[in-house]
């Protein structure tokens, strides 16, 4: 079979994969459904061979010498199976209400955005790819603010149609990364929250900074956007908790510094905020993506 046909087949069985999903995740009372998701993540890990290596991979890299292999494993384990449970969520997003959202998150540090919001030149709201990020931007469009997404568009169109309604719905609006830098001035310009998320190496703007003790490839986007607009960086996260809840919680405004020329440590205040996240549990953080591939290639190897 061709690699052409592979992914063409691979997108269907995604593709409709995930439109059953959404529909049970509509039928399903929350606790059966955050199980039976939970499951279908363990499931994945067992039959996603590709990403359960780099997962383990990226463990070893950065836990090879304090965790044994056995609970390299197991973390990886929680790792598809938290993706799962926050996926169920994820899919009920465009059904859930204010009050709704209430019951089910506890927020700490909500000051820090409500002062900074009253600044009027916008908040650059940074996280990674840690606990439910979708949600986190569901939550505070919910009370109030208008909160727009930074994303890059995904290869399937379909796919890219099934998430924007669930965001449109849940109050989100989002701009594309590769062609919204405009879009992304403006909101800010307005007063407004942007979303931007700096944990993958991906081929935008970038500079090497620490990472979780690695030099790792981050975006520069967040930092250039604050000195452009004078928008505050809040960095802010959903991590969830064994009762099913999660927890909200932003930080104070990074320092950034008005310097260009020490643009490279902003950054890192930036890539040291999301870590911090990060290590309160890192079995919330997406592990099955190749982090460090522009700067240690061999960790995949």
């Amino acid at each position: 079979m061709s690699k052409r046909l592979r992914r063409f087949f691979t997108y269907q069985i995604v593709y409709f994969g995930a439109r059953l999903l959404v529909v049970l995740a509509a039928a399903l009372p929350r606790r059966a459904g955050r199980s039976l998701f939970g499951g279908l993540g363990a499931l994945a890990y067992l039959i996603l061979a590709k990403s359960r290596r780099v997962a383990l991979a990226n463990l070893r890299f950065i836990y090879g010498s304090t965790l044994t292999d056995k609970e390299i494993r197991r973390t990886a384990l929680k790792v598809f199976t938290n993706l799962g449970r926050c996926g169920y969520d994820v899919a009920r997003l465009d059904r859930i209400t204010p009050d709704g959202i209430e019951n089910i998150v506890t927020v700490t540090g909500a000051d820090h955005l409500d002062a900074a919001m009253a600044r009027g030149k916008g908040v650059i709201a940074l996280s990674g790819h840690v606990g439910n990020w979708e949600l986190l931007g569901a939550y505070w469009s919910m009370r109030g603010y208008r909160v727009n997404l930074l994303a890059t568009r995904m290869k399937d169109g379909r796919l890219e149609k099934l998430l924007s309604r669930i965001r449109r719905k849940a109050g989100l609006v989002v701009i594309e990364r590769s062609s919204g830098l405009k879009d992304a001035l403006r909101c800010l310009k307005r007063g407004e929250m942007l979303g931007i998320l700096i944990d993958q190496d991906t081929a935008v703007d970038s500079v090497v900074v620490d990472f979780l003790g690695r030099p790792a490839k981050t975006a520069v986007g967040p930092v250039k956007l604050a000195l452009h607009t004078g928008a505050a960086i809040v960095p802010m996260v959903a991590l969830g908790s064994d009762d099913g809840k999660y927890r909200i919680d932003v930080k104070q405004p990074l320092a950034v510094s008005t310097d260009r020329a020490r643009l490279t440590d902003s950054v890192e205040k930036c890539s040291k905020a999301v870590e911090a996240f990060i290590d309160v549990d890192p079995a919330q953080w997406v592990w099955m993506h190749k982090r460090w591939k522009s700067v240690a290639s061999e960790v995949y190897s």
